[in-house]
């Protein structure tokens, strides 16, 4: 095996030879238009691609049908196998894994104990063997954190039901006769309030239902409490915590009358935050605000990530059209980043397609391989630390139920005679019917022409171009209707992305500024081969659904 600093310096001689045009490999690859090694230069939790993964439909490695910890350990050389020279992984740079926490529930957002992990999982040292390999082949690891609500199981809640114990203050308890709050508050068809019956006339706020009490921040013991959770797991090693139901902590249906929900909130998040920072000062923590982006930049003040949600829905829409305006899609993303960019400049967004909580984008491009591999230039190639929601990198579907959603990672088809999978960690605890056609990674890694060829490769490029994982956005028109384009420039790099977003062929004059940049990435080698016009002018011919990125280091 190659050692980093050899291929370091082996990448960066064939990287000047190809960015002066179209550089190809011994093998007579051209290194634009296919996958080869390449030297990943994002390091760090803060920078790079994470992979969203859900432990239970991941990978089993008891043969109990349910994802575990060792399972994960397994499948690690598939994410990212930390050789650079290699182009059999994922080439992921850090892993968000849904909650590990002890629960009652399938999903696991109804935390039973903050401090251990769920049995079905394996075992703490399991989670810490994983944690190491990890570090081994340079993948960040951060874990899901529920500072909204715990479930109802929980010693804090159960102790905090007595008016006269000292966690009566970590939740939100009231009164019938407490005018501040409206008892009969419902959201999302059910009531906010909930009686506790054990004492009745006390009641409980619970946003989500009434297994997930809400907690009370306002508390300065549990704001102790969740320090000393997240100084636990960072000291375990994680790199860092996805907050669950960021824009939720202080939501006004559980707030007394005129209260400043938002500016408490990101008061927290900026408290928390800068409290990770201070016991790991490389972690990485980002929130989910599932809201308009005004209100996501709020948030953003305090908690410095958060992940853009409507981004995917765009990029859904653009490509079922097949029509992207006035480079509409680019447009409107600048003008996203400029009021982040007003909360807090030194904002990183986190760009997805679709999450555990929303219909897999494969579904809603009707598993039009070609079109999903233009939705993953889309977020993959704009700002900030872009997130795989596993299965997405094979084209897996989803119905609109949450259970859907979550289905197991779809490594192999094949069943032995005894009803078995062949692909021993393939997990069985559930089934999908929307999957039936998803062709599994075992097949598509075969196939140089799959959507999971085309991830690694998309991976590879977003990693390994300054301008592209530490850049910033501006929108740049080409001047060829639906062809969505955009800048993304850094200290060192400038880069020119253009996505085509119809069902055919584009040709695209490309601006004089971006003259003499060289093809850092090519759908296939035609569209990476330009031709210069009679006036000079340089053209290429973008495929449908193509990508095509130019780049020039400074």
């Amino acid at each position: 095996m190659m050692n980093r600093k050899a291929w370091l310096a082996l990448s960066a001689a064939s990287l000047s030879v190809f960015a002066a045009g179209c550089a190809s490999t011994g093998a007579g690859k051209n290194a634009s238009s296919s996958l080869v090694p390449v030297a990943r230069a994002a390091s760090g939790a803060n920078e790079g691609v994470y992979y969203s993964l859900f432990v239970r439909s991941f990978a089993d490695s008891d043969g109990d049908g349910i994802g575990d910890f060792n399972g994960i350990t397994a499948k690690l050389d598939y994410l990212n196998d930390g050789d650079d020279s290699t182009t059999g992984d994922l080439g992921i740079t850090g892993i968000w894994l849904l909650p590990i926490f002890p629960s009652q529930s399938y999903h696991g957002y109804d935390v039973d104990d903050y401090f251990d992990v769920n049995p079905q999982y394996g075992t703490m040292a399991d989670f810490e063997n994983m944690l190491r390999e990890c570090k081994k082949r340079g993948i960040s690891v951060i874990i899901d954190m529920t500072f909204n609500h715990s479930s109802t199981y929980t010693e804090w809640f159960k102790d905090s039901k007595n008016p006269d114990d000292p966690h009566r203050s970590y939740y939100r308890w009231i009164t019938a006769d407490d005018t501040r709050y409206n008892i009969n508050q419902t959201m999302w068809g059910h009531k906010v309030w909930n009686e506790d019956k054990s004492h009745p006339g006390n009641y409980y706020a619970g946003l989500f239902g009434n297994h997930m009490p809400d907690f009370n921040l306002d508390s300065p013991e549990l704001r102790d409490e969740f320090k000393r959770v997240v100084k636990f797991w960072l000291d375990k090693g994680v790199s860092g915590f996805r907050f669950d139901a960021a824009g939720h902590v202080y939501n006004s249906a559980k707030s007394p009358a005129g209260a400043n929900s938002t500016g408490k909130a990101v008061a927290w998040w900026k408290e928390i935050v800068d409290y990770a920072h201070s016991v790991n000062p490389g972690s990485y923590c980002v929130g989910e605000v599932w809201e308009p982006n005004s209100i996501r930049a709020q948030y953003i003040e305090g908690l410095g990530s958060d992940f853009h949600f409507d981004m995917g829905n765009r990029i859904v829409d653009t490509l079922k059209e097949g029509d992207d305006g006035n480079n509409a899609y680019a447009n409107g993303l600048e003008g996203d980043y400029k009021r982040l960019a007003q909360s807090n400049p030194d904002y990183i967004d986190a760009p997805f397609l679709s999450n555990h909580d929303q219909a897999r984008a494969a579904g809603l491009l009707r598993g039009n391989a070609e079109m999903c591999k233009a939705a993953a230039s889309m977020y993959m190639l704009a700002e900030g630390i872009p997130f795989v929601y596993y299965g997405e990198e094979i084209g897996m579907r989803s119905g609109t139920d949450d259970p859907s959603k979550r289905t197991p990672m779809l490594w192999n088809k094949t069943w032995e005679d005894n009803g078995k999978p062949v692909d021993k960690k393939q997990t069985t605890w559930a089934s999908s019917r929307y999957n039936a056609k998803t062709v599994p990674v075992s097949e598509q890694a075969r196939d140089p022409d799959s959507l999971l060829q085309f991830y690694k490769r998309i991976i590879r490029l977003k990693t390994s171009h300054p301008a592209l994982f530490a850049g910033r956005f501006s929108a740049v028109a080409v001047g060829t209707p639906n062809v969505s384009s955009w800048q993304m420039k850094s200290d060192n790099e400038t880069a020119l992305v253009m996505v085509n977003v119809t069902s055919s062929p584009l040709d695209v004059e490309i601006p004089e500024k971006y003259s003499g940049f060289g093809v850092a990435f090519a759908s296939d080698e035609r569209s990476g081969a330009p031709s210069v016009s009679a006036d000079g002018k340089t053209r290429f011919s973008i495929p449908a659904y193509g990508t095509l990125v130019l780049s020039k280091t400074e």
